[in-house]
């Protein structure tokens, strides 16, 4: 197994960077492409600084639009169901620790947001993305919301939930993959799917009915699709980690041992060995950039979560138990 000793020093050397260049991601600092932005977030959370970043949750809280969402950049004027949710997700589990009222009004702006918007067989649309992925994030932040307690248009926030996952359900293929015309590999949105969106229902009592077992065919089809040298996608770095981070959550939300597959440990070498000096970028040998780096560094912190013995440790990352 990989040392841990040497997981911290490259998780503490990374933060520090990521921290360093604050001038490419804060949006106290200018206007910014939000999906970097939540996955800063995401960092701080996992890192557990958010309290001294408190002035970037609420800068995100601040362009929020009046019909609940955001848009890909914090400038722009139109709402984008994608980035709407992860910028929703960030706010949600912030403020778990944050505790301030305008981030409590933005995620219940946002339940409305996507109650509005979802269509009748469960799906969200976005422009930007598949529908796939539209509708894999808003169930994620569904998800959490449910976890979490959000008692806000609580049963009409459970009805939308099990809608999207039956369409996310229904388009499972018989290898336990999910592919489109954007993911004819499967790899990416397989993972995605996997741990944002089916996983947490094991957690909440299996509500809707087959989710384990779509659970388990797509974490064997996962398996079965990394490469000799312990990467997906020949290579990709983005899909390694996202296989990785899938990887763990759902095994230990299956109770299954993927110890003897080596499929964690193959993978997350094969990150450390695509690391720059400094950060990551989208290939082995590609220039470093931040939201990579923001991939790596929530990579790793899941990693030693997911070694130590609390079996729910990896999952609390994900924000599906308290």
């Amino acid at each position: 197994m990989t040392d841990l000793g040497r997981i911290e020093g490259v998780l503490a050397e990374e933060y520090r960077f990521l921290v360093g260049e604050r001038r490419g991601w804060s949006l106290v600092e200018a206007p910014q492409d939000l999906e970097l932005v939540a996955h800063v977030l995401r960092v701080l959370l996992h890192t557990g600084t958010l309290r001294d970043f408190r002035d970037e949750y609420a800068a995100v809280a601040a362009c929020q639009h009046r019909d609940g969402g955001w848009g890909a950049r914090s400038d722009a004027a139109e709402s984008a169901v994608w980035v709407s949710a992860f910028c929703a997700l960030m706010l949600l589990r912030g403020n778990r620790f944050l505790a301030e009222e305008t981030l409590t009004a933005a995620v219940r702006r946002a339940i409305d947001y996507f109650l509005d918007l979802q269509h009748g067989d469960g799906r969200w649309v976005d422009r930007g993305w598949a529908d796939l992925d539209a509708t894999s994030h808003p169930i994620s932040f569904l998800n959490v919301a449910l976890a979490l307690g959000e008692g806000h248009r609580r049963a009409e926030v459970e009805r939308a939930w099990r809608r999207g996952l039956g369409f996310i359900l229904e388009a499972q293929g018989d290898d336990g993959g999910w592919r489109d015309a954007v993911h004819p590999s499967g790899v990416e949105i397989t993972a995605h799917l996997i741990q944002d969106a089916l996983a947490a229902d094991l957690l909440l009592g299996e509500r809707v009915p087959g989710t384990r077992r779509a659970c388990a065919k797509g974490l064997t089809a996962l398996r079965a699709w990394q490469g000799a040298d312990g990467s997906w996608d020949d290579g990709n770095v983005d899909h390694t980690m996202d296989c990785v981070r899938s990887s763990m959550v759902v095994s230990r939300a299956l109770a299954a041992d993927l110890t003897a597959s080596g499929t964690i440990e193959t993978g997350l070498a094969w990150i450390l060995a695509s690391k720059n000096r400094r950060g990551w970028g989208d290939f082995r040998g590609r220039e470093t950039n931040l939201e990579r780096t923001c991939d790596g560094i929530d990579t790793l912190c899941k990693y030693l979560a997911f070694r130590t013995p609390d079996p729910h440790a990896v999952i609390r990352l994900w924000g599906y138990v308290p």
